[in-house]
């Protein structure tokens, strides 16, 4: 059984890209069970993914899978070393030789194209080396005892420019993130036929299990839902404050999607949130290197995160410098 599990980073922030990442895991069949409750389900689900809580030594690192931000905020070590460690021992796990950044990029954003290589900000992404799989080996054998087995990760990085274009579309910011995650969701399971390795619908996995953080405190998806897949039949499960749950029904396949308040407690949504965080991390680095190596001379502009009030005192130091850099403000500061 498939299981796709959706989280981001940089939804709050004015400056830097939105970056939602999905994370596919493969589980033994039969998890899915029309006669077994929810609860008894989500303990069964529960089960595959309990090695992923618990810590791991992983060189200096204890590794476990949580929320990134508190992961981002530990004080013990480096933390987006923490990010890194956790984000290479997955590509590893997904089969991924490549020791360098770029060309990993390129696989698992294959819709972004050149959207970083322009704007010019975005263009330098920087990360230390990742490990071998032999490296990696004993974490992955840790992590996957249970039977949960990561098969692949997969990005969308939306750049102020996009996210402007697209809100100036009639689009809202939850609606942005909706359509973001859910098409992402919908390439994992459906490859685009350049791509694709599958061609007849009854190779399909017939049993996929969908996990998202829920969107920007978005209570009701089904709208959505039915335009991304107009052909599935749209069962509506629960819409709660705490979690919206839906069943797409077609002929070959049952998809069940969760939006649950804290979804990121979840470890594989825990995991997206982590390759989510690093990646824009990454792009923060570039953004802020970019700014100072092109700041005022004698200046010196301190980083920012890109959050609202950060961003605004960002924006008077950088504004003699985006001003001589001729930068056009709709490809630098998110209008929402």
């Amino acid at each position: 059984m498939l299981l796709i599990a959706v989280d981001e980073a940089g939804y709050g922030p004015k400056l830097g890209p939105l970056v939602v990442t999905a994370t596919a895991w493969q589980l033994l069949d039969g998890v899915i069970d029309p006669d077994r409750s929810l609860a008894s389900t989500d303990a069964a689900i529960a089960a595959f993914f309990a090695p992923l809580s618990d810590p791991v030594r992983f060189g200096d690192l204890k590794l476990v899978v949580d929320d990134s931000k508190k992961l981002f905020q530990s004080r013990s070590h480096d933390p987006l070393a923490v990010l890194h460690a956790v984000v290479s021992v997955c590509k590893a796990w997904c089969g991924d030789g490549e020791l360098k950044l770029k060309p990993w990029l390129k696989k698992i954003a294959t819709r972004e194209g050149t959207a970083l290589k322009h704007p010019a900000w975005l263009r330098n992404l920087q990360s230390a080396p990742f490990v071998s799989r032999s490296d990696a080996q004993p974490v992955i054998d840790h992590w996957q005892k249970n039977g949960a087995l990561l098969t692949q990760v997969a990005t969308r990085i939306v750049t102020a420019e996009k996210f402007n274009q697209i809100i100036d579309r009639g689009f809202n910011k939850s609606d942005l993130l909706s359509d973001t995650s859910l098409r992402l969701i919908a390439d994992l399971i459906d490859p685009p036929l350049d791509t694709s390795v599958r061609s007849d619908p009854s190779d399909a996995e017939p049993n996929i299990l969908v996990y998202c953080d829920r969107h920007g405190g978005r209570q009701f998806y089904g709208a959505v839902l039915q335009h991304i897949w107009p052909d599935a039949a749209l069962r509506i499960i629960s819409e709660s404050r705490r979690e919206s749950i839906y069943e797409l029904v077609s002929d070959h396949r049952t998809i069940q999607i969760r939006f649950t308040v804290k979804g990121d407690s979840f470890p594989p949504v825990a995991m997206s949130s982590i390759h989510a965080k690093y990646l824009r991390e990454l792009c923060m680095n570039a953004f802020n290197c970019y700014f100072q190596k092109h700041a005022t001379e004698g200046q010196i502009l301190r980083p920012t995160a890109g959050y609202p009030v950060d961003a605004e005192r960002f924006l008077g130091d950088a504004a003699a410098t985006i001003q001589r850099l001729e930068i056009d403000r709709s490809r630098l500061v998110r209008s929402r």
